[in-house]
């Protein structure tokens, strides 16, 4: 019988694996190119309920300072990039797809900064953007502009 935090390790492992499938490339951890700092970011934010900053950094490569980084930039990424939006998504889908095959439930931190209650609220921002998204989108596509 594995741990939890033999478990959450596989869980990181596989999340990764499937989100760069879903993406139909690897993410390069030492890039610093657009596209890969948006996968980091968007696979962060998703994880980020579920284990600590230390493990996710881990998973890239990087030290937990580099994930509270992604942690600050989602919100503004979530509203400049689409591309980020679709990526936050997929990393969404996966890593609920996996945490509920697994049985892995968000944990509720004791920390003041990040806890159950304001993932919670950074989930409701993030679907009042996407929606406000869907609003423009549908704006655009009502007056034919391109």
């Amino acid at each position: 019988m594995k741990t939890l935090d033999e478990a959450i390790a596989d869980m990181l492992q596989d999340v990764r694996k499937q989100y760069e499938k879903r993406i139909g490339y690897e993410i390069n951890d030492s890039s610093r190119l657009s596209a890969f700092v948006q996968d980091r970011t968007a696979l962060s934010n998703a994880l980020r309920p579920y284990t600590t900053l230390a493990k996710i950094g881990e998973l890239f490569g990087k030290d937990h300072s580099s994930i509270v980084h992604y942690m600050k930039e989602h919100d503004a990424m979530m509203k400049a990039y689409p591309n980020y939006q679709l990526k936050f998504n997929t990393a969404m889908d996966v890593v609920q797809s996996i945490t509920t095959e697994r049985y892995i439930y968000p944990t509720m931190r004791k920390s003041r900064s990040r806890n159950l209650y304001s993932e919670l609220e950074a989930v409701r921002k993030t679907i009042y953007n996407m929606r406000e998204l869907e609003k423009r989108i549908e704006l655009t596509l009502a007056f034919g502009k391109s």
